[in-house]
């Protein structure tokens, strides 16, 4: 409760100081529960025209960024950034995954709260990152376990990442929250909702409690620990009331 508090205090100073002083402020990385926290205080905050910014479409980790072009008569600069990191010799790369990356950034001495989403295609991955800390990260990260690598900061729009997806099929008894969540991860709806109550299951960037809330075509679930999926489409009812959907279960 108190870092919820914590936060609260933050993103109204933040807020206050870009309408007071006319210039953009920022925090930093926001995870999805801390996300839900600012969703719930938007409407308190709206006077300095807030926006979620996570350097890419899909973000699970994103800054609040105050301030806006039109109340401000400038545009300002959002401060987040895209590093690729890349094998040195393609030969000799290993299969690193999300937590390699992760831990070998916070083996610099960076903080979590300054490392957005980590990114892995093939053999390379995406890092977004506050501005401040890009020329650490180029300097110092020469290695990712025993893979020797190099650093180039990127435009996210020219990377030509395509973010890939697993599809799963079939009928679901209703559109809850928590019949989606079990269907997506193959869990039973007692699992789903012990995630439910442990603040694991995130809707359109809103943590949930319950599992009632109904799901719409072209929502995003999250569930910490788990994944994150698109409903993509629903088909047909089946004559028992049955709904057909396809899920896009984020890799």
């Amino acid at each position: 409760m108190k870092e919820e508090e914590l936060l609260k205090k933050r993103l109204m100073e933040l807020c206050e100081k870009a309408y007071n002083q006319n210039i953009y402020t920022y925090t930093h990385f926001l995870n999805e529960y801390e996300q839900s926290i600012y969703q719930d205080m938007k409407q308190e905050l709206a006077y300095a025209h807030p926006i979620l910014v996570g350097g890419h479409k899909h973000f699970t980790r994103a800054v609040v960024m105050f301030g806006s072009e039109e109340l401000f008569g400038y545009q300002g600069e959002v401060p987040v950034v895209c590093a690729r990191i890349s094998p040195v010799f393609d030969k000799f790369a290993e299969e690193l995954s999300h937590r390699d990356y992760l831990g070998a950034l916070m083996n610099l001495g960076i903080e979590r709260h300054l490392i957005g989403d980590i990114l892995i295609d093939g053999r390379y991955a995406y890092i977004f990152c506050m501005e401040h800390i890009i020329g650490v990260i180029k300097e110092q990260l020469d290695q990712v376990r025993h893979t020797r690598v190099f650093v180039e900061e990127v435009l996210w729009e020219e990377t030509g990442y395509v973010q890939k997806y697993k599809k799963k099929e079939g009928f679901v008894a209703s559109m809850r929250l928590d019949v989606l969540v079990s269907q997506a991860f193959s869990l039973s709806r007692n699992i789903s909702e012990k995630l439910l109550k442990s603040q694991k299951v995130f809707h359109n960037g809103k943590m949930c409690l319950s599992g009632g809330q109904k799901i719409k075509q072209g929502d995003i679930i999250s569930v910490r620990g788990y994944g994150k999926f698109l409903v993509e489409d629903l088909g047909k009812t089946s004559k028992k009331g049955r709904q057909f959907i396809t899920l896009a279960i984020f890799q």
